[in-house]
Parts: structure tokens; C-alpha cells; sequence
């Protein structure tokens, strides 16, 4: 079975890291990308993506319009799309926006692996691979 791919949008390049590890421990094929603008080029790229992570806060390009312009393209309108943030203010519509701009769910920074793995994982139409 091929690796899934995940398309990883995340300016803190110390949360990139972790993130990127932590999922490629667990399997997954992870493509980084530190600002908005870099989300879509690579959503569009040659390299099928199963999941885009994305960061609302993002430089270039906030998350809402990237998953915004991602569910309006043909391409890339069926990837599901979880969206996060660690600004308290955003965290009270973020499950609002969510819905609004077409994105699978989302989570609020910081978040623990499990939380992370589980909801991947479910966006993916995945089973749980681990208990925990």
C-alpha cells in the first residue's frame, strides 16, 4: 500500500518540524510548505496530496483563502483539509469558518499527537492503526 501524502502549511518552523516527524513516524509521506502562496503551488503539483494541515496564519496567503481557493478548483476541491490555529480570538469561529470555507475540520494550537493522528486519520477514511 502506498504511502498517503500530506501536505503540511505551517510558518513556525519549529512546529513544522515536530509535525513533519511525528507524521512520518506514523507512515506518512509529508510535504511542507511555510506560507500560503506555497499551499496551493504544491496542492497543484505533479505529487498527488490525500490531506492538506494548514495554519490560518500563514504569510502571503491566510488559511481561509487558501481553503478557500482549494475548494474552488477541480484539482484539489475533494483533498480534505483540517485547519488550525493558536490565536485564542480565531478559536471562538474557527468551527464556523471551517464550514463556511470548506475545510474537514480543525484544531486549535497547541494540539497533542493523539488529537492530531486521530483526526488525520479520520479525514483520510483511515481505521486507527494504533490504540494509542
Amino acid at each position: 500500500m502506498k504511502k498517503k501524502r500530506i501536505l503540511l502549511g505551517e510558518d513556525d518552523l519549529s512546529v513544522l518540524k515536530v509535525t513533519k516527524v511525528r507524521l512520518e513516524y506514523e507512515g506518512y509521506d509529508v510535504i511542507p510548505a511555510v506560507d500560503g502562496a506555497e499551499v496551493l503551488e504544491r496542492a497543484h503539483g505533479d505529487l498527488p496530496i490525500h490531506l492538506i494541515l494548514l495554519d490560518i496564519r500563514l504569510p502571503k496567503m491566510n488559511g481561509y483563502d487558501v481553503c478557500r481557493s482549494l475548494k474552488h478548483q477541480a484539482d484539489t476541491a475533494e483533498i480534505p483539509v483540517i485547519v488550525f490555529t493558536a490565536s485564542e480570538s480565531e478559536q471562538q469561529w474557527l468551527a464556523d469558518r471551517c464550514i463556511e470555507v470548506g475545510a474537514t475540520d480543525w484544531m486549535k494550537k497547541p494540539f497533542r499527537t493523539k488529537e492530531l493522528l486521530a483526526k488525520v486519520q479520520r479525514a483520510l477514511g483511515e481505521e486507527s492503526r494504533r490504540d494509542g
